[in-house]
């Protein structure tokens, strides 16, 4: 197995804000470690930061391709693409972090490659649509990574009774460059229509899936006068995700890849999965304690007192039930009387009365109460 993938990164992202920039910064320097040769084009108030450290990551050949247009994110995509000569392409965005071995993730990009697959989504694992022992009718061969299977016109009609939501395309893949290029012709209309109010009024009247087929039909027509009406904003990626019954602007058989392990997660979004996320599993933030003080949180605070007898344990894990998590929850601790140990990832230290910590509530800690304590606990969700 080489040490890096002949198959490059393309990526158009936007880094608005710290905690993205926080993430851009551990998830490129990961991918770094797969993929030699990376096309990035970072939008946003924090572009130039992200790209000042992508500058120094060790991709052997880095394309920069700052000077695009930043409203239209198919237009752009579709210009990077023309300077990749490779293959297929690794579509990189910062939210997704490689939780398998990198060796795992190699492997498959090297399947995908000499199965000359066009498609394999990479991540939301748990939250698929379709899994590896979903797709015997499909079946055309296997490694032990993946399974490859073919969808045309003749068996979409099965896999819709399969799998009614599956995305014959999604952002988070391993695509080839003939399948990507078809997806963004199909979208890169001269005249593309947007209005936020449409969408949710469609989204109201014809609830998930059924607006997208709404617009779906609508764009059949408007397409011969060069014209697309979006249901997201043309500046985001996300126009381009396609549905199992949208597949017939790709001509011929479509060859899909299907992981047989869990290869990377998103850090905030269940999508669907409860525990998807990196937060639900512990893994997120990549710090181990907040530096917040309850007054910095705007939510309510939940107040709990707790009474330990001496050598009591109390485990003051909490997970959201909200799918899609952006501030991790966060428990606040102080000590009214008595003598407790926090344990946690972060190691070991004794508060005594007066002392206030915290902790993100999804990284394990507990307390171990050295002599009989009162502590108060301040809980804060963003779903509160």
């Amino acid at each position: 197995m080489s040490d890096r993938s002949l198959v490059p990164l393309l990526s158009n992202i936007r880094i608005d804000d710290s905690e993205k920039l926080e993430l851009f910064k551990v998830t490129v320097s990961d991918a770094s470690r797969v993929f030699d040769e990376a096309h990035f084009k970072i939008r946003g108030r924090l572009a130039d930061e992200a790209v000042g450290f992508l500058k120094g990551v060790a991709f052997k050949r880095l394309f920069l391709y700052q000077g695009l247009q930043e409203n239209d994110w198919i237009s752009a995509t579709s210009e990077m693409l023309e300077s990749v000569r490779a293959r297929s392409v690794f579509l990189y965005f910062e939210d997704h972090r490689l939780v398998a071995p990198s060796d795992a993730f190699k492997s498959v990009v090297e399947d995908f490659e000499s199965l000359k697959l066009d498609c394999l989504c990479y991540s939301f694992f748990r939250a698929t649509q379709l899994h590896a022992k979903n797709v015997l009718p499909f079946y055309l061969s296997e490694t032990d990574q993946l399974v490859a299977v073919d969808f045309d016109s003749t068996n979409l009609p099965l896999l819709g009774k399969i799998s009614p939501r599956y995305l014959v395309f999604s952002l988070v893949s391993l695509v080839s460059v003939r399948y990507l290029k078809s997806l963004l012709a199909q979208e890169n209309s001269r005249i593309k229509l947007y209005s936020r109010r449409f969408t949710a009024l469609a989204s109201r009247l014809f609830p998930y899936p059924g607006y997208r087929k709404v617009f779906h039909g609508l764009n059949s027509f408007l397409r011969h006068v060069n014209t697309g009406i979006c249901i997201n904003d043309p500046s985001a990626p996300f126009n381009l995700e396609k549905m199992w019954w949208e597949l017939s602007a790709f001509s011929g058989k479509l060859k899909v890849g299907i992981s047989k392990n869990e290869l990377f997660a998103n850090y905030d979004d269940d999508n669907g999965a409860d525990g998807e996320s990196l937060v639900k599993r512990g893994l997120y933030p990549f710090s181990v304690e907040p530096n917040f003080l309850p007054e910095d949180v705007s939510s309510t605070l939940v107040k709990k007192r707790i009474d330990l007898s001496q050598g009591q344990r109390f485990d003051i894990s909490y997970h959201s039930a909200v799918g899609r998590i952006r501030t991790p929850p966060i428990v606040f601790i102080s000590v009214k009387s008595g003598r407790v140990f926090l344990k946690g990832p972060g190691g070991e230290s004794l508060m005594v009365p007066g002392d206030l910590r915290s902790v993100y509530s999804n990284k394990g800690a507990v307390l171990v109460a050295d002599e009989a304590a009162v502590l108060e606990l301040q809980i804060f969700d963003e779903a509160f």
